[in-house]
């Protein structure tokens, strides 16, 4: 009974260790590391390229997968990356693990493609997995979804598999199978809440069949996609938005049109819209013109698509909401890249009930920042509720326009600046009188005009800082101590 309760207890310490004690805890004793074993929860394994023997094999010369896994049999957190072996052959493996029915997480990461066959042999094992991330499928369906009954969140990486190899092996596989179930009314819900795709071409078939099952889907995710899987015109797709809370489309430039004016008509819950390195300005200004009064986050990296009458047409939708009782207002608006945004249009955004209801904003190397003087003035004085700025990446911002827009941000508990080459200790100076008080997190990082003395300065005198992200060479001996006595984290 003493040697149990002696056990239980290292068991505690060693869950409570970081990750980097782990080595020297294993060096104790073979004891110390079996009880390692047995309370590792989490565990990420790179394979290495087969020599000789397989990973998946039982051979005695070297470890295999199954045998290492048997030595973790509580993890319910496990990622794998591999190069060389058979995806199915790994997942096969996994399943037939102890822990496979412990799994919650299992990120999924072999070079070469996993097929749906796999993935309905081995579901069964998988009874408590919440999120699964895997590096490509061939052929794509995902009819296997509906014998994962805890799933929520599903990441497809991308859909095509790196190895030349196995695109050959693509045209040798059949298509899948038709996925138009008739009878909608028969059809059951999927219990996913969240789905991020990348890679899905024009020309992929397969994705109807998911679609009609994500009803309760609340944040999807396009990366890199020419297609929704269903045809030109996506005439499924839409059934996957009326709930949805978040839509992300990341250098989705081939389908922005269509699914922005998908989501003007079918997303009635949407708040919080990312669209990056590709648009469309009729699809976009369509889709604010519908659902821009309920957006509590925008967020835009559209270097060519972004102009002035995007940013009037959320004006006016604060203007109509802001009667409305318990009316969405916008809380989050960043901008990344947007060249052909100007000052009347961020003016006219800040003037609006829309604007005045910012809390966080961020203009990330957008080039009105630096050519209009003034401008960060006026819209922190139409901001009264700013609590978080970034102004990146911006490489001429002058002290003096940092300074004359903190004046007016009493409230700012965040700011960023990394990569802003022409600011000095002045902008510090300025940040420590006007936020020193309340300020919590800086970024300060790639600006060489703030030497390691406004460094110190900023950490001995901000009273709430809890996170600084600086250069370590910036970090003198002085700054190193008041960090250490504040508990102040770096990076």
């Amino acid at each position: 009974m003493d040697m149990v309760l002696c056990d239980e207890l290292v068991q505690e310490i060693l869950r409570r260790l970081p990750p980097s004690s782990a080595p020297s805890v294993s060096l104790v004793s073979k004891r110390w590391l079996c009880l390692l074993r047995f309370s590792t929860t989490s565990l990420s394994l790179r394979i290495p390229p087969r020599q000789t023997t397989p990973i998946i094999s039982t051979s005695n010369n070297s470890p295999s997968l199954p045998s290492i896994l048997s030595h973790y049999p509580f993890l319910t957190d496990l990622t794998v990356v591999d190069e060389d072996n058979t995806a199915d052959d790994l997942l096969l493996a996994i399943a037939a693990a102890a822990c496979s029915s412990r799994l919650a997480h299992l990120r999924f990461l072999p070079a070469s493609p996993l097929s749906p066959t796999a993935l309905l042999s081995s579901s069964t094992a998988f009874a408590s997995l919440t999120t699964l991330q895997i590096a490509s499928l061939l052929p794509l369906s995902f009819r296997w979804l509906s014998f994962l009954p805890s799933l929520k969140t599903l990441s497809l990486v991308r859909s095509r598999p790196k190895h030349p190899s196995s695109l050959r092996q693509e045209a040798h596989q059949p298509p899948p199978a038709a996925d138009d179930d008739g009878d909608r009314s028969g059809v059951m819900l999927l219990p996913l809440e969240s789905l991020s795709l990348s890679g899905i071409c024009a020309s992929d078939r397969g994705l109807s069949w998911l679609w009609r099952r994500c009803g309760g889907l609340r944040w999807l995710q396009l990366r890199a996609c020419e297609g929704t899987g269903d045809g030109p015109s996506s005439p499924v797709f839409p059934l996957c938005l009326p709930g949805l809370l978040v839509l992300e489309l990341r250098t989705c430039r081939a389908i922005a049109d269509r699914v922005l004016l998908h989501a003007a008509d079918h997303c009635r819950a949407l708040t919080s819209l990312l669209l990056y390195d590709g648009g469309s300005r009729d699809a976009l200004h369509h889709f604010i013109h519908r659902r821009g009064a309920a957006l509590r986050t925008l967020d835009l990296r559209l270097p060519l698509d972004l102009h002035n009458d995007h940013l009037f047409a959320i004006a006016a939708d604060g203007v109509r909401d802001s009667g409305k009782a318990g009316g969405h207002q916008l809380a989050a608006l960043r901008l990344h890249s947007c060249c052909l945004v100007t000052g009347d249009g961020l003016r006219s955004l800040a003037r609006s009930p829309a604007g005045a209801a910012i809390e966080e904003l961020a203009l990330v190397n957008c080039d009105v920042v630096e050519k209009e003087p003034g401008l960060l003035t006026c819209l922190s004085q139409s901001m009264p509720r700013l609590r978080r700025l970034e102004l990146s990446h911006n490489e001429a911002l002058a002290d003096k326009e940092v300074g004359s827009m903190l004046a007016s941000c009493r409230d700012l508990v965040e700011i960023r600046v990394r990569g802003c080459r022409s600011l000095t200790g002045a902008a510090l100076s300025s940040l420590l009188k006007h936020c020193g008080k309340q300020v919590e997190v800086v970024d300060i990082t790639w600006c060489p005009g703030i030497a390691g003395d406004a460094v110190e300065t900023l950490v001995m005198n901000a009273c709430r800082l809890r996170q600084l992200m600086v250069e370590e060479s910036k970090v003198n001996e002085a700054a190193a101590v008041w960090l250490s006595q504040k508990g102040i984290k770096i990076g």
